[in-house]
């Protein structure tokens, strides 16, 4: 038990002095902040589960963290880039198979005056008119009331009457 106890507190103590450099290490090398906590975190759980294979020599046990660090840190490069790489193939399969809109002026003003839209509201709006989904239906993506959905659609279809204008049937989202 002395020995589990011992090497316990070892690890502890290597945490407590490398903590504030292994932290700056992946915040200078990831693009922001969460991603940077989220590697460090990574790290710590890495050295937890490989802890009786840290040196006992202090400067030895600091540079297999770093090591550590750098390995957490080209895992975390290379799921970004295979994440990356399957939105890219996903958008230009969506690209291939979904409807496009039309790239006339109403279509683009319409885009405007719906991304000009609080985005809760934007949202909505793009849920039952171009996904498709019943305003209830996006009300439970959205986690709101299937009234307060409703409501919500009425007024901003009425702003975007108004920003649009009412003479332009075109323009106007279809109705419910």
């Amino acid at each position: 038990m002395g020995s589990v106890t011992t090497r316990t507190s070892a690890f502890d103590e290597l945490i407590r002095r490398n903590e504030d450099d292994l932290s700056r290490y992946f915040q200078r090398r990831l693009l922001n902040s969460a991603d940077a906590a989220e590697a460090f975190g990574e790290l710590l759980l890495t050295a937890w589960k490989l802890r009786r294979r840290i040196p006992a020599d202090p400067t030895e046990a600091r540079m297999w963290m770093f090591a550590t660090a750098r390995n957490v840190m080209l895992n975390s490069r290379r799921t970004a880039a295979r994440r990356s790489a399957a939105v890219q193939r996903l958008a230009d399969e969506m690209r291939t198979i979904a409807p496009t809109f039309a790239t006339d002026d109403v279509s683009t003003e319409l885009r405007e005056a719906i991304a000009a839209l609080p985005a809760d509201d934007a949202e909505l709006v793009r849920l039952v008119y171009w996904d498709g989904l019943r305003s209830h239906e996006a009300a439970t993506v959205l986690d709101i009331n299937p009234s307060t959905a409703r409501s919500r659609l009425a007024n901003v279809k009425q702003q975007l009457r108004a920003t649009l204008g009412d003479g332009d049937t075109e323009s106007r989202p279809p109705r419910d």
